[in-house]
């Protein structure tokens, strides 16, 4: 079961709440493990990759 999400009080469907946590999880491990795309964002890319775990933590802990 996905985590429940509402952008601007629109309640995303089950297959757009994955879709969204695929995204994320997929953009984060870029962070994570593309040094040079990483260092190429710079400041920016450290405060990403910040906000999205705590994101995901909040995704996951929804779906659980």
């Amino acid at each position: 079961m996905e985590a429940t999400i509402t952008i601007d009080g629109h309640k995303l469907t089950e297959g757009q709440a994955m879709a969204v946590r695929v995204a994320l999880t997929a953009f984060l491990l870029e962070l994570k493990h593309d040094k040079q795309f990483a260092d190429g964002l710079g400041v920016i890319g450290i405060a990403y990759q910040a906000r999205l775990n705590e994101v995901m933590h909040i995704i996951l802990n929804e779906a659980s």
